[in-house]
C-alpha cells in the first residue's frame, strides 16, 4: 500500500473493518504497510485528524465507528477504548463505569474505571482520565466477563464494587440507586458466592442492609452475613456524617435516612 494519497487512510479503515479489528496498534500497522516509522506515524495522524480512528494511548487506537466520526471513542464506546488500551493486561471494567454500561446509573463520572492487576502507565483514554483500581488476579476475575473488546464486572460484582467502595461510585445515593435498579436481576446464591469468594463480609453487610430497608425484591430478607457480626459498620465508610439510622440487624449506621434513600431509588 502506497502512502501518498489522502485515500491511503481510508483504504486502511476499510481493510481493518472488514477485517474485523475494532482495535490496532503502531506496530501492527508499520508491519502491514512495510514502510517506516515516520511514514507510519504521518498517515496514521492523518486518519486521526480525518476522524477515521482514534488515539486513545500511546502507540494504541480504534477504528472509528460510522455515524460518530469526530467523537472520542471513549465517549462511545468504553469497553472498545479500554480493550485497545489494556489488551494485553489483565482487567475489567468496574466501579462506577461498570454500573453506568450496565444502565444502572443516570450519568457517567468523566473518569474511565477500570480495575487491573498493575499500575497503568497511561493517565487518559481519549481525553478522558483513567483511574485503575489495584486488584489481585485472584479477585480481578471474580465476576468478570467478557464485554466486547474488554472485560466488564457482572451486575453481581458491580453492586458489590460499589458497596465495597461507595465513595468511589459516588456515595450511597448512587449505590442505593444503582442496587435497587439491578435488585430485580440479581440471583441470592451468586451475589453470596461472589462476596464469600472475594472476603467481601463488609459490602454484603451494607448491601443485605439497603435490601432489607428499602424492600428490594427478590433480595430482602434473603441475604445472609457470611460470619457472625460483632461490630457496627458505616454504609458510607469514611464520611464524617452523623448516623441518622442504625438497622439493628446488619448493625449498619445509615447517613441518610430510609425516605431519603427510597426517594432516591424511585420506589
Amino acid at each position: 500500500m502506497h502512502l501518498d494519497t489522502p485515500q491511503r487512510g481510508l483504504a486502511l479503515a476499510n481493510e481493518l473493518v472488514a477485517e474485523g479489528c475494532s482495535t490496532f496498534t503502531f506496530d501492527e500497522v508499520e508491519k502491514r504497510l512495510g514502510k517506516s516509522k515516520t511514514a507510519t506515524a504521518n498517515l496514521l495522524k492523518r486518519m486521526e485528524k480525518a476522524g477515521l480512528i482514534d488515539r486513545v494511548r500511546r502507540g494504541h487506537y480504534v477504528v472509528r465507528q460510522l455515524g460518530v466520526l469526530g467523537t472520542p471513542a471513549a465517549a462511545e464506546d468504553v469497553a472498545l477504548s479500554v480493550g485497545a488500551a489494556l489488551h494485553s493486561v489483565s482487567h475489567r471494567i468496574a466501579y462506577r463505569s461498570a454500573l453506568y454500561e450496565h444502565d444502572l446509573v443516570v450519568h457517567p463520572t468523566r473518569s474511565i474505571q477500570v480495575a487491573a492487576e498493575r499500575r497503568i502507565r497511561t493517565k487518559t483514554l481519549s481525553g478522558r482520565p483513567l483511574q485503575v483500581v489495584i486488584e489481585p488476579l485472584e479477585k480481578l476475575e471474580v465476576g468478570h466477563v467478557s464485554w466486547r473488546t474488554s472485560y466488564i464486572s457482572d451486575r453481581h460484582r458491580a453492586v458489590l464494587d460499589a458497596a465495597q467502595r461507595p465513595r468511589l461510585v459516588g456515595g450511597v445515593e448512587v449505590l442505593a440507586a444503582a442496587f435497587a435498579a439491578a435488585a430485580h436481576e440479581l440471583d441470592v446464591e451468586i451475589l453470596m458466592d461472589h462476596a464469600r469468594r472475594l472476603g467481601w463480609a463488609a459490602a454484603l453487610r451494607r448491601l443485605g442492609s439497603l435490601a432489607d430497608a428499602l424492600a428490594l425484591k427478590p433480595l430482602q430478607g434473603a441475604l445472609q452475613p457470611l460470619r457472625p457480626i460483632t461490630a457496627d459498620l458505616d454504609l458510607e465508610p469514611g464520611t464524617d456524617e452523623p448516623t441518622v439510622w442504625r438497622d439493628s440487624r446488619w448493625r449498619v449506621r445509615w447517613p441518610r435516612s430510609v425516605d431519603e434513600l427510597l426517594a432516591v431509588t424511585g420506589q
